[in-house]
């Protein structure tokens, strides 16, 4: 991505506000539904910063915490096998984010 194309990615990331790490979370997460965070840092599709900032920015997408709500873009699934573990979807109003943001998304280079 060229210089121009990563201001014009910020420019739209803070309309809506969503960081980088976040963005590229709700990109992963919509191609790869149903996955948990390991399986994606894993297999090398996540790669926005470390775990620990990840989990963070999921929780924010998701239900948020006790002293913060979150933005309700994504919904977390608790993992059949292992309980430690959840998988993790677009909710409707995530999947109407993303939408968006690959229509504006679609010149940046």
């Amino acid at each position: 991505m060229t210089l121009k194309g990563l201001i014009k990615l910020t420019a739209i990331l803070q309309a809506h506000p969503l960081t980088i790490i976040q963005w590229q979370i709700l990109m992963v997460v919509a191609e790869n539904p149903g996955e948990t965070i390991t399986d994606l840092v894993n297999d090398g599709k996540l790669v926005c910063g470390t775990p620990s900032d990840i989990a963070v920015s999921v929780k924010r997408l998701g239900e948020g915490r006790h002293d913060r709500p979150g933005l309700g873009l994504l919904k977390k699934q608790q993992h059949e096998d292992d309980g430690r573990y959840f998988r993790l979807f677009l909710s409707a109003k995530g999947k109407k984010l993303v939408d968006k943001l690959k229509l504006q998304m679609k010149n940046v280079r």
